[in-house]
């Protein structure tokens, strides 16, 4: 188990969620908005727009867990940033298509414990933050979920 291979599952699951559009196993970044929304722009169902995720960690720490006298060994706990996005359209209530996302998202991990072997445990997707966001002069859908994951060293 390492983190680079948590995060890999991590992206692998997202990847797997039916037309979650753009997928990133690290956290995209650069000053110009336009590039930003380009880097999101996909096609569902023969429709551009703009959906898709990211994914970060956002801390860890690390402890000794005691198992026996004189046997112990250390756990790892990662804290995963997954950031969604999904540009609205209100004619075809993205709103809801956004939070299918999400639920499919949460659905993908619950099912998954151990993220394909590579984790111990994780907590279940936390949605920390859904709201609507401007990007670039693009109206989104943005989520925020947190993803704390166990990794026995």
């Amino acid at each position: 188990m390492s983190e680079a291979n948590i995060r890999a599952q991590i992206y692998t699951i997202l990847n797997a969620v039916a037309n979650i559009g753009k997928v990133y196993d690290y956290e995209r970044l650069t000053a110009d908005w336009n590039q930003f929304i380009n880097l999101y722009k996909t096609q569902i169902s023969a429709v551009d727009q703009i959906r898709g995720c990211q994914i970060s960690r956002k801390s860890f720490r690390e402890k000794k867990i005691v198992l026996g006298v004189g046997s112990s060994s250390h756990e790892k706990t990662h804290v995963f940033l997954i950031r969604g996005f999904l540009g609205v359209n209100d004619a075809s209530a993205t709103e809801k298509t956004f939070n299918a996302l999400i639920e499919a998202i949460a659905t993908a991990f619950r099912t998954n414990k151990t993220l394909n072997g590579t984790a111990q445990d994780h907590e279940f997707i936390q949605a920390e933050s859904i709201e609507p966001r401007n990007f670039g002069g693009v109206l989104c859908h943005y989520a925020e979920m947190t993803l704390t994951v166990y990794e026995r060293i």
